[in-house]
C-alpha cells in the first residue's frame, strides 16, 4: 500500500503553487493577457499550463504550509513579483497610448473620446487605434514570448523562498522608468503636433489679415487633414517605437529582478 506524508503532499503541491501564483499575478497585470476580455477561467489554466511546464526546470521550492504566516508572506511575495513584471509590459502600451491622446486633442478629436474597457479609463479614438496597432506590432514581434522568457528567468534571479523578495529600490526603478510614458510619448507624437503648431500660427495670421473669415469652419478639416497627413508618413516608424519600448521592458524587467530585498 502505498502512502504519502503530509510533508511530501506539501512539497508536490509547491512546486506546481508557487510558481502559479507568480505567473498568475503576471498574466493579471500585463497587457493582452490582463485584458477583461479574457475570462479569469482561461488565465488561470495558461498560468497553469505555464506553471506545468516551467517546473521541471525550476529550483526546488520550499515546503510551507500554505495557511501558516510564512506561507501568507511567501504568496504576497510572488503575487508582487509577478505584478512588477506586469506593469514593466504595460509602459509599452502606455505610451503610445499617450502619443495618440496627444495627437488626437491636437487634431481636435476631443469629441470623439469613449470609455475604453481595456484601459478602463476614457480616450480618444485614434489612441485606441494606436493602441491596438502596438498590440499587433507587440504580438509580431514575439513580445509574450519575451515576456515569458523573462518570467522563466526570474525563478533563476529571484527563487521562490521565505524572505527572498523584491527591494524597494526595485519599485523606486520601476517609477522612474514610468517617465519614459512621458519623454517617448510626446518624441512620438512630435512630428504630427509639430505640422499642427505650424498650422495654427498660420490660421492666426490669417485671421488678421482676414477677420471676416470664419477661422472654425476652415480650420477644424485643415487640422484634420494636416493630422492624418503627418501620422501616414509617422506610422512606418511605429514599429520601431515599439520594438524599442519592448527591448526596453525586457531590460527592466531584469533588472528589477537583480534587486532583492
Amino acid at each position: 500500500m502505498i502512502t504519502f506524508t503530509s510533508q511530501q503532499l506539501a512539497a508536490w503541491m509547491g512546486a506546481f503553487f508557487w510558481p502559479f501564483v507568480r505567473i498568475l499575478a503576471l498574466l493579471s497585470t500585463a497587457p493582452v493577457f490582463g485584458a477583461p476580455q479574457v475570462p479569469m477561467r482561461v488565465r488561470a489554466g495558461l498560468a497553469l499550463a505555464i506553471a506545468v511546464a516551467l517546473a521541471p526546470a525550476l529550483p526546488a521550492m520550499p515546503t510551507l504550509d500554505f495557511l501558516s504566516g510564512a506561507g501568507v508572506v511567501l504568496l504576497l511575495q510572488q503575487i508582487l513579483i509577478g505584478a512588477a513584471l506586469g506593469m514593466t509590459v504595460l509602459l509599452v502600451f502606455t505610451t503610445v497610448q499617450f502619443a495618440g491622446t496627444v495627437m488626437g486633442l491636437q487634431m481636435g478629436l476631443g469629441f470623439s473620446s469613449f470609455f475604453d474597457p481595456v484601459q478602463g479609463v476614457q480616450i480618444t479614438t485614434l489612441a485606441s487605434f494606436l493602441n491596438l496597432l502596438a498590440i499587433l506590432l507587440f504580438l509580431g514581434f514575439d513580445g509574450h514570448i519575451l515576456l515569458l522568457g523573462v518570467l522563466a528567468r526570474s525563478f533563476a534571479l529571484l527563487p521562490v523562498s521565505p524572505g527572498m523578495g523584491l527591494a524597494s529600490s526595485a519599485w523606486h526603478t520601476l517609477v522612474l522608468e514610468g517617465g519614459v510614458i512621458f519623454s517617448l510619448g510626446l518624441a512620438l507624437a512630435a512630428p504630427v503636433v509639430g505640422v499642427l503648431l505650424i498650422a495654427n500660427i498660420g490660421m492666426g495670421v490669417l485671421s488678421k489679415m482676414a477677420p471676416q473669415l470664419n477661422i472654425f469652419a476652415v480650420g477644424f478639416p485643415l487640422f484634420f487633414l494636416l493630422g492624418f497627413a503627418a501620422l501616414y508618413f509617422l506610422m512606418p516608424f511605429l514599429a520601431q517605437v515599439v520594438r524599442h519600448l519592448v527591448e526596453m521592458s525586457v531590460e527592466l524587467g531584469g533588472a528589477i529582478l537583480r534587486q532583492r530585498a
